[in-house]
């Protein structure tokens, strides 16, 4: 159960405010506006690897738009090859 929602910043307010129409205009103010929530969230590292870890596509969580989550995963992956033991990199398939 995600206990954490119920001490999260966003709780009660209106879920739209958090999944903007697109990325320009009113929807990035938007997205401004929710971030802006996410930034004094208790729970925001929680909610942000809740939906790294259920691969949450639209939406802000955890303070990060759909782009920002993207790259938090490719920077893990790469992360996670460059901390493999040395014998282990350099084996993966091409």
């Amino acid at each position: 159960m995600l206990t954490w929602l119920d001490n999260a910043g966003c709780r009660g307010l209106d879920t739209e405010l958090f999944f903007p129409a697109g990325p320009k205009g009113p929807g990035r103010r938007q997205a401004d506006e929710a971030k802006a929530v996410c930034e004094t969230c208790p729970v925001r590292r929680q909610c942000g690897s809740w939906a790294l870890a259920t691969a949450q596509e639209y939406g802000i969580w955890g303070g990060m738009d759909e782009e920002e989550r993207v790259r938090a995963r490719r920077r893990k992956r790469l992360s996670t090859r460059e901390n493999r033991p040395s014998e282990m990199k350099g084996t993966d398939s091409v």
